[in-house]
């Protein structure tokens, strides 16, 4: 019965039918709940719908149901990187090469995701939250016109301090 349902779903991944597949995967799954095979086919079937949550929780179940399985972590690094956890993407390729050094899938996955990695770090960083509150002549007139701040203006280290803070905002979060 769970060989029916899989063969259902196969069918329809392989027709692009993704929602058909992961109906027919999910029954398959009912039927035979320990089956490693069934979660992997149905995390490549979410993440093809960009389902990248779901995709994640069914690779990691199929990691925990058959560690030594290198297509499970073939799985579990597509998710990652879907969701853009280019860390966790990385070190679950290197973990399925390590089991199969030589498999293709992995080390195309751990490329990507280096790649991605890389661009990421590359890339300017995020605007600031405060936006340019902290920008501009018009930050010390209000501290100054302010009686609540006027007075810790007169304190060097706050001054020093808010000239950090206006160098890179971000410093707020640290």
């Amino acid at each position: 019965m769970a060989d029916e349902a899989k063969a259902k779903g196969n069918a329809a991944f392989s027709s692009g039918d993704f929602n058909y597949a992961i109906k027919h995967f999910t029954e398959a799954i009912n039927l035979a709940p320990t089956n490693h095979v069934l979660y992997s086919n149905r995390s490549a079937a979410y993440a093809s719908l960009h389902q990248y949550d779901a995709a994640l929780s069914d690779a990691k179940k199929t990691v925990e149901l058959k560690p030594d399985w290198s297509k499970g972590y073939s799985r579990l690094g597509a998710a990652h990187l879907g969701l853009h956890q280019y860390q966790d993407a990385i070190s679950a390729y290197k973990k399925g090469l390590e089991i199969d050094p030589n498999n293709e899938a992995l080390k195309s996955g751990l490329a990507d995701a280096q790649s991605a990695s890389a661009s990421r770090s590359r890339a300017a960083p995020p605007p600031s939250p405060f936006g340019d509150a902290f920008q501009g002549p018009e930050m010390w007139a209000k501290l100054t016109a302010d009686p609540k701040t006027r007075l810790y203006l007169q304190q060097p280290d706050f001054v020093k301090a808010m000239q950090e803070i206006q160098k890179n905002p971000n410093k707020l979060n640290e």
